[in-house]
């Protein structure tokens, strides 16, 4: 019943903050574009259009995605999954429906990681 009576709240009193909602993860998303334009030039990558999954393509420096993340877990103490885990072997899944402060750390991270292991 609570559920009901929620949906029904949100769907007469919810646009407001979903407007608000979609302009903060494009906002996120938008940081994290500028972040790896920046940061790791061989990385082309567009904020989707939809969602709040930023789906990264790292087969362009050759980096092992099982290293990436064992690095990235140990190092920087961020949890990312490979794509492999996904059927998308070579990307990363960078979830941005967070507090912007934790994207950006992820994504600070993802750059320094992935930056690291380019180079050995």
């Amino acid at each position: 019943m609570l559920s009901l009576t929620a949906h029904i709240a949100a769907y007469r009193h919810g646009a407001a903050w979903l407007d608000e909602l979609r302009g903060y993860v494009a906002g996120t998303m938008e940081l994290v574009r500028e972040r790896l334009a920046e940061g790791l030039p061989g990385v082309v990558w567009e904020p989707p259009q939809a969602g709040y999954l930023a789906w990264i393509d790292l087969r362009p420096l050759g980096i092992e995605e099982t290293r990436l993340q064992e690095e990235l877990v140990t190092a920087e103490k961020v949890a990312i999954m490979p794509g492999g885990t996904y059927g998308t072997p070579g990307f990363v899944r960078l979830n941005v429906g967070c507090p912007r402060k934790k994207a950006e750390r992820g994504v600070e991270a993802l750059v320094r990681t992935a930056g690291r292991l380019r180079r050995s």
